[in-house]
């Protein structure tokens, strides 16, 4: 009786892990085949609205993703997790990506602060943003909140004058408005 209590144990517990690794390479097939990203590929993956890894696309194996943040940490990711994630990929398409952000304080008008930096992206002549591709992000932290964008330049020669000057526009905008404060 124990030993077939043990055997059932055991192969409850195979059947568990086996199905683990068959779901991993199943879904690392499908990426293999969609190619939502590359090896090299800028990529933020959120789940649940929740961003869970951001960085470069170090490995992607049958088994697991390798995404290499800014701080030189790697985060492993089962495959079979980025079925139910949404995948960012900001090097999908030609030209160059750039997320900055902008912190303000808690009682800051966010809708004032949202419009100031959409404008300052769409109003610049060599951004490549459009309504599809203008992402605001909102993170908070014991000090405020957090506005995160994204400006997309046609190149990387163009790209550090054009972020500087809406990074320039931004914070000079945001200081002229009495009910916003930059943290």
């Amino acid at each position: 009786m124990e030993k077939t209590i043990l055997t059932a144990v055991i192969v409850a517990a195979a059947s568990f892990v086996l199905q683990k690794t068959l779901n991993n390479f199943l879904y690392g097939f499908v990426i293999f085949l969609t190619r939502p990203f590359k090896k090299g590929d800028k990529v933020t993956i959120r789940q649940n609205g929740r961003e869970i890894a951001s960085g470069h696309v170090r490995r992607r194996g049958i088994l697991h993703v390798h995404i290499k943040d800014y701080n030189r940490n790697v985060t492993i990711i089962p495959n079979s997790v980025l079925e139910n994630c949404t995948i960012v990929n900001s090097d999908y398409k030609s030209g160059v990506n750039y997320i900055n952000s902008v912190k303000v304080s808690f009682d800051s008008n966010l809708n004032k602060v949202k419009g100031i930096i959409h404008n300052a992206i769409m109003t610049h002549d060599l951004t490549e943003n459009t309504e599809e591709n203008t992402h605001l992000i909102l993170k908070t932290d014991d000090n405020g909140v957090i506005v995160e964008y994204n400006v997309r330049t046609p190149d990387t020669n163009t790209s550090f004058d054009v972020c500087s000057d809406i990074v320039e526009r931004v914070v000079t905008e945001i200081q002229d408005e009495e009910d916003i404060e930059l943290v």
